[in-house]
């Protein structure tokens, strides 16, 4: 014989239903039926159980445990959204300056530029994911980063090419007072050295994109 399908078992729990209604008396619930409903109640109550288990086993693993605390990780996230909001500043400023530079270098600055702000794009998205990587969000609008960055725009303003040499070699420069300065605090108030050492990498990049603006400022040329 094969196995009984579930529409066949509950047609035939509704016929012996029917036969033992004849039988006995009434009752509500209907006494012959009180052992099948307990089992269901219990499979719905196991079901339940584990469930519940299932949810608690997510959480736990959808916590954050890295030894940083709550309050640690915050003040990370603090910083990096701040150096996100400078580097976001400094690409747009490069990439303004890759656009609008003018004069018999024009063709070297034009790419020179654009090879800047290349880097700076990824290290803008470098940023922001190691800030979603100690549970912070992330800055994303202009809005943000204009009210957070340290440094300057001047909207309106052309300046001649070593003007712009000089003034994105000012901002990199100040990027890296604040980058040694953030890296120091990230390992000794937060202890997190995970982040000192990814600001101490992106000092060294800043460090080698300021060499090369002031090898530019060293020709006579620009």
């Amino acid at each position: 014989m094969g196995p009984t399908s579930g529409r066949d078992q509950q047609m035939s729990e509704e016929m012996i239903d029917s036969t033992l209604a004849d039988s006995f008396p009434a009752s509500d619930p209907p006494s012959w039926t009180l052992g099948r409903d307990r089992n269901l109640e219990e499979n719905k109550s196991g079901a339940a159980i584990t469930e519940m288990s299932q949810d608690h086993t997510e959480k736990s693993t959808m916590k954050t445990n890295i030894d940083l605390s709550e309050e640690q990780r915050a003040g990370v996230v603090k910083i990096l959204n701040a150096l996100l909001s400078d580097e976001y500043l400094l690409y747009t400023k490069t990439r303004n300056y890759h656009w609008n530079v003018t004069g018999p270098q024009f063709h070297d600055l034009h790419k020179f530029f654009e090879e800047q702000y290349t880097e700076l794009n990824e290290i803008v998205d470098e940023v922001a994911e190691r800030g979603r990587s100690r549970d912070g969000w992330a800055f994303g609008t202009m809005n943000e980063f204009s009210q957070h960055t340290r440094l300057k725009e001047h909207p309106g303003h052309y300046p001649k090419a070593r003007e712009m040499i000089a003034n994105l070699l000012d901002d990199h420069q100040a990027v890296i007072r604040q980058l040694r300065s953030d890296s120091e605090i990230c390992a000794d108030k937060y202890h997190d050295m995970g982040t000192n050492d990814f600001l101490t990498g992106l000092m060294e990049q800043h460090e080698k994109m300021a060499w090369m603006l002031r090898a530019f400022l060293q020709g006579e040329s620009v």
